[in-house]
């Protein structure tokens, strides 16, 4: 039944239209969302951003732990906790203004789904093995051209991982909103989700490439920064705290956009308590006459 909803979807006139609004909309959206839910968001990326700078304030500070600063265990550890983070923000996403009932608070207190995980470590997997191809002498090439030493580093960093960066992008954008089903304790199919995410397939790359580069963005920026700041412990962590914060800004983003959309495309409708007149009752989006 889901699939034949799915494929209702995707065969209805006007469909990628409306998913392209409805996509381009949410986006436009997202940041009054943000604004009425600061405290839920400062209370969850503070404590993200605090881990990243007490990991990095101990491993400067302690040469003993130098050879741990870029080993892959912490590259897992916050792809898990940006994973949870999501998660939390998609669930908050969909619930919002949902009138209270046993469904609706069961759903706001579940734990992250195990398939959730196994989806962001696959992901997490694939980039790390596309980051042992490296293009080399990128940042080298842009200093020859004279061009300040701070643009030609961060440039250089973008541009060497940027093939990567798009590669890593075009395939999650085909199956992304299989998370927010996952969130919303309604699994699809990677089939369904391919299928459903068809009409917004192009704003969901431009969305997950978008944010992807501002990440990247922003660790060359810290990374050049610290360069320049006293090489002291609290350096270190003062960069690290400012990345981990800037992710979680753009991770918030990306989560109320998947949710929205995901909404829209699959008539998802909120948990209703018993004694509402027409509960589980769902109306089907008609296309243009």
């Amino acid at each position: 039944m889901k699939a034949a909803a799915v494929g209702a979807q995707t065969e209805r006139p006007g469909v990628a239209v409306a998913g392209e609004s409805v996509a381009w909309r949410q986006g436009l959206t997202g940041r009054a969302f943000w604004f009425r839910n600061q405290a839920v968001f400062w209370l969850v990326a503070l404590p993200i951003a605090g881990l990243g700078a007490a990991i990095a304030f101990v491993l400067d500070r302690d040469q003993q732990f130098a050879g741990l600063r870029n080993h892959w265990d912490w590259d897992f550890l916050f792809a898990l906790i940006y994973a949870m983070f999501l998660d939390r923000w998609m669930k908050i996403t969909l619930l919002e203004g949902a009138r209270p009932c046993e469904e609706v608070d069961n759903l706001r207190r579940s734990i992250i789904s195990v398939r959730f995980l196994v989806f962001a470590a696959c992901f997490l997997v694939l980039a790390m093995l596309m980051s042992m191809v490296k293009l080399e002498g990128i940042t080298g090439t842009l200093l020859g051209w004279h061009l300040p030493l701070a643009v030609a580093s961060i440039l250089g960093t973008i541009l060497n991982w940027l093939p990567h960066l798009f590669f890593w992008t075009t395939l999650l954008a085909l199956i992304a909103l299989m998370l927010p089903s996952l969130s919303a304790a309604e699994l699809i199919s990677m089939s369904e989700a391919w299928t459903l995410g068809r009409p917004v397939r192009a704003p969901l790359f431009r969305l997950i490439f978008g944010a992807a580069l501002l990440s990247l963005s922003v660790l060359a920026a810290t990374a050049f920064g610290l360069e320049l700041l006293p090489r002291k412990p609290w350096a270190a962590a003062a960069m690290a705290g400012v990345w981990r914060l800037g992710d979680c800004l753009l991770l918030a983003v990306v989560g109320y956009v998947l949710a929205t959309v995901w909404r829209e495309l699959s008539d998802w409708r909120q948990p209703e308590p018993e004694d509402h007149p027409f509960r589980n009752m769902k109306y089907r989006t008609r296309g243009p006459a």
